[in-house]
């Protein structure tokens, strides 16, 4: 049963990363965190406790150490696991080991199901391999509205070319997705419409 989506509200933006990132860890997905308050409340008061510099690293982070493109180093004294984070939106890249990746379909095919169950299993199946190759955030999946026909990455957008798709089947997506456990980081939301 898919979990129902979750709202952090309005803040800045480099406190939403921060909030958005505590929020996940304080929603019990590691199951270190109290179920007795609000995991926004658990997130607030836990980035109420951080040091600036310890701000600045969840930010930050450490660069790419292969297979991952992006490290965030764990914050151990707040019980914050670290952050392996990776492409895509069409499943695991892994230069470090060629060939060990599932092709998936593209998300525009899959779009074109307009079942929410099968966008749901295939997030869930790309969840499941991030987190088998022990990526805790994918950096995906693409939502970008195809406003460019000639746009080179159009098929990794599960909106195509229409915004109501977009909003029917994102919300599955990144639910199947996070199921594994794996954040999933939804992008190209605007001004990624043209790379040709």
């Amino acid at each position: 049963q898919r979990p129902k989506p979750m709202s952090l509200g309005h803040r800045a933006p480099a406190q939403t990363r921060v909030v958005a990132i505590l929020f996940f860890a304080a929603s019990g997905a590691y199951g270190t965190f109290s179920r007795s308050a609000s995991p926004r409340d658990q997130a607030m008061k836990m980035l109420n406790q951080m040091t600036l510099l310890e701000k600045i690293n969840m930010l930050h982070g450490t660069g790419q150490v292969l297979p991952y493109v992006g490290n965030v180093p764990a914050n151990d004294r707040l019980g914050i696991p670290p952050l392996s984070l990776n492409d895509g939106p069409q499943g695991f890249r892994d230069e470090k080991n060629p060939g060990t990746t599932t092709a998936f379909p593209c998300a525009l095919a899959v779009a074109a199901t307009w079942d929410t169950d099968a966008i749901f299993a295939y997030g869930s199946a790309m969840g499941k391999e991030f987190a088998d190759k022990g990526a805790n955030v994918q950096l995906g999946p693409g939502v970008c509205v195809a406003r460019v026909p000639v746009n080179g990455r159009n098929f990794e957008y599960v909106s195509g070319e229409d915004p109501y798709l977009g909003w029917k089947l994102a919300g599955p997506l990144v639910q199947g997705i996070q199921s594994q456990k794996v954040i999933a980081n939804a992008k190209h939301w605007v001004n990624n419409n043209q790379e040709t």
